[in-house]
């Protein structure tokens, strides 16, 4: 809607969060015309050879961006405004129970900073609430499907 408001024509973007038989779909459509990707490397691997073997039957090239593996770091510079990074850090750690591939995993600080900032960290995580997804006042809640679940429990046994 945003995007109409600036003057952009209905349909010439389109955010379409999918799983990934349905993008699969989309992508052997002869009008398929670009690709941003967050996920694993293995999947978007698949994809990008997906969109290869298709380049024959587009109308076009298709535009591919991909953001796979790892996680985001935060880099601090002795300037930082030392509450808001924190604060950043936490949401950009601990949005979406952590199941994002821009998930922050990693925080750079100066030594002259870190007392500072851990103290800090500590402070605002132990104020994370969690429940029920229902409940609006809790920040984290429960993993976005029995997939997910598996996976964390497998890991963590």
């Amino acid at each position: 809607q945003i995007l109409q408001e600036a003057g952009l024509p209905p349909g010439v973007i389109s955010f379409l969060p999918s799983s990934g038989r349905v993008v699969g779909e989309a992508i052997n459509h002869r009008d398929f015309a670009g690709l941003h990707f967050t996920g694993s490397t293995a999947v978007f691997n698949q994809l990008w050879r997906q969109i290869s073997d298709n380049l024959p039957n587009y109308t076009g090239y298709p535009r591919i961006v991909g953001e796979t593996g790892g996680k985001n770091f935060h880099l601090l510079h002795p300037s930082a405004d030392i509450e808001s990074a924190v604060n950043h850090t936490i949401r950009a750690s601990f949005e979406y129970q952590g199941q994002k591939c821009s998930a922050c995993s990693r925080m750079y600080v100066p030594k002259s900073k870190w007392n500072e900032v851990k103290d800090k960290l500590i402070a605002v995580h132990s104020t994370i609430k969690m429940g029920q997804p229902d409940d609006f006042s809790n920040f984290m809640t429960a993993v976005i499907d029995e997939n997910a679940f598996d996976d964390h429990t497998n890991y963590i046994n």
